[in-house]
């Protein structure tokens, strides 16, 4: 291979085009392994963002639900709406047997 030389200083030193062209491989391996490293952890971020964002929903979805079940099982709900849509009313006294 060539070899290149020039003097630094009264000291002279010798590169062989190879160890410069490895050197700069190498280098570009790192740099793109760095890159491809921190598109991976973006990625990877935006995952976990969108999980959060659906966890955020579903506790909201949650809490909306214990709601409308708090509504529901309410006896004076259940009250109003068997006298309103179903039509029920409170029986009479004689209506009511008593079993022993």
């Amino acid at each position: 291979m060539s070899d290149i030389t020039w003097p630094l200083g009264g000291v002279s030193v010798r590169l062989r085009v190879s160890t410069v062209l490895s050197a700069i491989a190498i280098l570009m391996v790192i740099g793109v392994f760095h890159v491809w490293l921190r598109m991976e952890v973006t990625q990877h971020e935006y995952a976990v963002s969108g999980l959060e964002k659906q966890i955020r929903a579903e506790k909201y979805e949650y809490k909306t639900l214990e709601v409308a079940l708090g509504k529901l099982t309410n006896p004076r709900h259940l009250q109003r709406v068997a006298t309103s849509r179903i039509g029920l009313r409170e029986p009479h006294a004689n209506q009511v047997i008593t079993i022993k």
